[in-house]
């Protein structure tokens, strides 16, 4: 029943970096593995006891499983919001996860538990004499291991003890979906209160990418034709050059780019979004997603999304599935041509979701060649970085289609297109996805991109004075100061310093991961 631990304290040696925490990570472990065994002591019944033997090797397995996996692909241990990640994944991001770090370090690991369970479990049901010891001194030496262990794992390790934080993680994140169940599924706010907007013809968009990464954007110097079509109306628009996401996974960073979350206050209390502020500032509201809404309440962009007045899911199937963002277009269509002076649209693409393969048709496969002066060079390589380019460039095609919907409509309207994140797809490391752990600048780097019709320019024209408006660097837990500032709306609270667009705008530090500056990173 050791054998788990075992496998822990060798294979971590080789894929943990030493220190206090890998010893720690032991320890943690070791003390669990004690707990087991002591308990299976106080079975007395035979037959009993090997079925229990059977279920805690099997338990240890799978935490070790989970851990060396872990050490393996980020080199470190596995973390709350690591677990936040995993309660919040469905079942199509979980393959999409399997499919990029289920490498053959990882299935040698699954090799070696599975086949020393067969040999346990073989060896356990082909002695049907074995003894067991139940005497009454190794119950009492039992009972002393249990309380000593746990002693030791409440009192110092319970970070390290795997099932005691991710009970306690899940019981974090139950509250916290429960508070943003309850803050941000509602059309209005008591949280937003003094909102003032201009009364008058109003079509604004916001689209919000997905894995893209600017790092494979023509628009941002990249050397492949990725944006043939924003290419062609690029003096129509505000292509902002240092624009960074404050987390690499979807669900952490809507939070703060939606709301009024930020880094020193995550999933705040008294929190609301830029959907109900646009609801109470007199808008028709749209939500347009090509994102699975997996039960209408599970995740945070789906929790923001049914704020709104209209709300579209269009996508029910996972990201295993062909899944296209042009079929988004008619819907959009049809949106701007309701009745109604004040709309606002939010438009959730699929954008460059993993499987990269799945987000464009067959006619749009461009890429096929290698890339040249790619960093890495081997066949997978090739491949991803051709199917992620090919991603990028139909998005292209999608961002542009959604702008010309709007440029017919000719109003006083805007189209802001961001992502939520991007990916490392082999820029500057061997790796293809996104994880906060390595947290690379591709994974940070994302467009920020503003289209505006000649009625808001003529309305706005010191907005397009500025040229050092594009160089601001910028976090996007701001937005919604930037979103309430280009809408023309105002609130109490509203802080003009947090809007890429004011002229009160201040640079501030942007903190990542755990207190980092993005911008001392080597």
């Amino acid at each position: 029943m050791s054998y788990p631990l075992f496998l822990v304290i060798v294979l971590g040696f080789f894929f943990m970096p030493y220190s206090k925490s890998y010893l720690k990570e032991i320890l943690a472990f070791g003390f669990l593995t004690a707990i087991v065994i002591s308990i299976n002591i106080f079975i007395v019944k035979r037959k009993f006891r090997k079925r229990m033997i059977i279920i805690s090797l099997l338990i240890l397995s799978v935490f070790t499983f989970i851990k060396l996996s872990f050490y393996v692909n980020y080199e470190t241990k596995i973390s709350a919001s690591a677990l936040y990640v995993i309660f919040e994944t469905n079942r199509n991001e979980a393959s999409d996860f399997i499919s990029n770090y289920f490498n053959i370090t990882v299935f040698v690991i699954l090799m070696l538990l599975l086949l020393f369970l067969w040999y346990s479990i073989s060896y356990l049901f082909r002695n049907e004499n074995l003894s067991f010891n139940n005497t009454i001194a190794h119950k009492i030496l039992a009972f002393l291991i249990i309380v000593i262990s746990a002693f030791c794992i409440n009192w110092k390790l319970s970070r390290e003890n795997i099932v005691l934080m991710s009970i306690k993680s899940y019981d974090d994140y139950v509250e916290t979906k429960s508070l943003l169940r309850k803050n941000l599924a509602r059309p209005l706010s008591n949280n937003i209160t003094d909102i003032t907007s201009l009364d008058m013809p109003q079509t604004y968009v916001v689209v919000i990418g997905e894995s893209t990464s600017r790092w494979h954007m023509q628009l941002y110097g990249y050397d492949r034709e990725t944006n043939p079509k924003l290419i062609e109306i690029k003096d129509e628009l505000i292509v902002f050059e240092d624009v960074i996401t404050s987390n690499v996974h979807t669900i952490i960073a809507l939070d703060k780019i939606l709301t009024f979350s930020d880094f020193n206050n995550p999933n705040k209390e008294k929190n609301a979004s830029i959907v109900q502020l646009a609801n109470q500032a007199g808008f028709e509201t749209f939500w347009i997603s090509n994102q699975r809404p997996v039960g209408l309440h599970e995740s945070v962009s789906t929790l923001i999304g049914n704020a709104a007045k209209n709300k579209m899911f269009l996508n029910t199937d996972n990201s295993d599935y062909d899944i296209y963002d042009d079929k988004l277009l008619p819907e959009i269509e049809k949106a701007l041509n309701k009745k109604g002076n004040k709309k606002m649209l939010f438009i959730h693409l699929i954008g460059a979701h993993s499987r990269y393969l799945r987000r464009y048709p067959k006619s749009s496969n461009y890429f096929k060649s290698n890339k040249t002066n790619a960093s890495y060079t081997h066949k997978k390589a090739f491949k991803m970085i051709n199917e992620y380019d090919n991603a990028i460039r139909f998005n292209d095609y999608v961002v542009r289609g959604i702008i010309e919907k709007v440029r017919a409509v000719n109003t006083n309207s805007y189209v802001l297109y961001f992502s939520d994140h991007g990916d490392e797809v082999y820029d500057t490391m061997d790796l293809v996805g996104h994880n906060e752990y390595y947290g690379t600048k591709p994974m940070y780097d994302v467009p920020f991109i503003g289209w505006f019709s000649d009625e808001y320019r003529s309305l706005n024209p010191e907005l397009f004075k500025n040229s050092e408006l594009y160089k601001r660097p910028y976090l996007l837990e701001d937005f919604i100061h930037s979103f309430s500032d280009i809408s023309s709306i105002e609130f109490k609270g509203i802080n003009y310093e947090k809007s890429i667009f004011s002229d009160a705008f201040k640079t501030k530090k942007r903190l990542i991961r755990k207190n980092e500056d993005y911008d001392k990173r080597k």
